[in-house]
């Protein structure tokens, strides 16, 4: 299968980026209880998901990855510290697709994966000073997938799908009052069959449904 170059983000920075963030936010944080208090908010949110794959598969050899579309439900939790540095663990039901065309004959074949995913996201906002609450802000952290199944033509192929899939997600968004919404990437660092990695784009609307309690150490 024809290796896809990435289309919004080069693999390298992507990386360095994420990591130097993650570090930053990740030690402010830490300092977070000593000059005063965390809030809690959580709420609901739904992804529309365009599903790619990098890399190849010897099973998949002459066939070239279309770009596919998915979608994951799930909630959030979000811990934020004066409504500038954040830490939002999530809990998603991802139904993820891909598609792959043979070269010589033109056949394509499908294959969709349930996985549930839990993304660690590290976010720094950029509240405006106006009296509705709108903030700019930028995110990135680690994710880690749980396989629950395959379904598909491609799937009857012997893939070797592996349980698990772990990397990482940078993305940007702005939150208007409860509601938030959000462009983000999501690279796979380990592949999930063969050479295959998800290099999946996510366009996100999210709503807090519990507003913000205060927590003090």
């Amino acid at each position: 299968m024809k290796r896809r170059k990435h289309r919004w983000f080069v693999r390298r920075d992507c990386l360095l980026k994420t990591r130097s963030a993650f570090l930053l936010c990740f030690f402010l944080l830490l300092a977070a209880p000593s000059l005063g208090a965390l809030d809690f908010s959580y709420g609901l949110k739904g992804e529309l998901l365009f599903c790619g794959f990098s890399g190849g598969h010897p099973e998949l050899a002459g066939y070239t990855g279309l770009d596919s579309n998915g979608f994951a439900l799930g909630s959030y939790a979000r811990f934020s510290y004066k409504d500038i540095l954040s830490v939002q663990p999530e809990l998603l039901f991802a139904l993820k697709g891909d598609k792959f065309k043979n070269s010589n004959t033109g056949e394509r074949i499908g294959l969709t994966q349930l996985y549930i995913e839990i993304p660690v996201l590290l976010g720094v906002s950029f509240p405006l000073p106006i009296s509705l609450h709108i903030a700019p802000k930028i995110f990135g952290g680690p994710y880690f997938g749980i396989h629950l199944f395959s379904t598909g033509k491609a799937s009857e192929f012997e893939l070797g799908i592996k349980p698990f899939d772990v990397g990482v997600v940078t993305g940007y968004g702005i939150e208007v009052g409860r509601l938030f919404f959000e462009i983000s990437h999501n690279i796979g660092l380990v592949p999930i069959a063969g050479n295959l990695h998800y290099d999946t784009h996510f366009i996100s609307v999210g709503f807090r449904t519990q507003g913000k309690k205060n927590m003090r150490y």
